[in-house]
């Protein structure tokens, strides 16, 4: 839902939340399929946008150009999380988008070729929106420009489950050209709901008490499940995910260290994995989150923040999930 904890944009927007995921089919075919149109589509802003033809030439933000990818729509640009990690590989975050097909308009957060995005001749951008005004990752200073060179599209940052943020991106998609009643979505789709139900039975048996968390140096975050659609998708599945100690009608309670505590009776954390592995060594020496029981018993396991809202996504995302619960046991 994109940035890590210690990023400008993360402590800016803490509604920011947007797992390893893989393409249901060529969407290169679907795109050249695309309906003659008209298009239209009323967006997140109250804004309804209205074409004669369907867009062909069509740029998005990378998570949202994966999830349209999973639901069988291929974008031709794209901006956002895409810059490789250490072993090359592009972040869970970008799904299974292929660099080499798309024209990069830019490869981090405040990273946004206006340029080359007008050489394109785009027809349209879609992008999330968190407050219902502004495109979210495409820069402010460039906004005003970006607006006048095609139609924009903003997507809800937030939903109440992941069933109904999937839905969002087949829906669009469809729109775009995708054939959304394929058999490898439909495939993908029994894929949800199968993981689904292997949480089910994994929380039902175990009575595990969970809570989500992107603790950094200087605070811990804890999520409101009922401002998070993973979460209230596996409340729904009978998973025991805790508030925060703290009171918030924010999707993140941002909490001291010393108030973490508050979390002993917790038998497992689901952590933020944008940025866990790399703030490891300095939470070992965080003296309230190393002697957490949870932690101390090795029952920290990811949390995919900001993964594509697909059902090739959240299948693999709640099927590993499924077993790490199923190892997990209650302290």
């Amino acid at each position: 839902m994109k940035i890590r904890v210690a990023g400008i944009a993360f402590l800016a927007a803490f509604s920011l939340v947007l797992g390893a995921c893989g393409g249901t089919e060529d969407a290169d075919s679907s795109s050249a399929s695309a309906p003659a149109g008209p298009f239209e589509y009323k967006d997140a802003r109250g804004k309804a946008v209205k074409l004669e033809s369907t867009p062909t030439t069509v740029v998005a933000q990378s998570t949202v150009a994966a999830a349209l990818l999973d639901a069988g729509y291929q974008v031709k640009g794209a901006y956002g999380e895409l810059t490789p990690g250490a072993d090359g590989k592009l972040s869970y975050q970008a799904g299974s988008l292929d660099l080499s097909k798309i024209e990069v308009l830019g490869k981090t957060y405040g990273e946004f070729d206006t340029e080359k995005y007008a050489l394109m001749n785009p027809e349209l951008l879609i992008d999330y929106t968190f407050d219902q005004k502004a495109l979210w990752y495409v820069p402010q200073a460039q906004a005003s420009r970006v607006e006048k060179l095609a139609p924009t599209v903003a997507v809800p940052g937030n939903y109440k489950t992941t069933d109904e943020a999937i839905s969002t991106f087949v829906e669009l998609a469809g729109k775009l050209g995708a054939d959304t009643s394929s058999s490898a979505l439909s495939t993908a789709k029994s894929d949800y709901s199968a993981a689904l139900a292997s949480v089910a039975s994994v929380a039902k048996s175990s009575g595990l008490k969970v809570a989500i968390m992107s603790p950094s140096k200087d605070s811990l975050y804890v999520v409101n499940p009922a401002m998070l659609p993973e979460a209230t998708t596996l409340k729904a599945q009978g998973l025991d995910v805790v508030d925060p100690t703290k009171a918030t009608k924010d999707v993140f309670a941002q909490q001291s260290w010393e108030e973490a505590t508050g979390y002993r009776d917790v038998d497992v954390i689901l952590v933020d994995a944008r940025n866990y592995d790399a703030a490891k060594a300095d939470l070992a020496k965080i003296a309230t989150w190393a002697n957490l029981p949870a932690v101390k018993a090795g029952q920290v396991y990811p949390w995919y923040a900001s993964a594509p809202y697909s059902y090739t996504s959240y299948a693999k995302i709640y099927q590993e999930l499924a077993a790490d619960l199923g190892a997990a046991k209650k302290l």
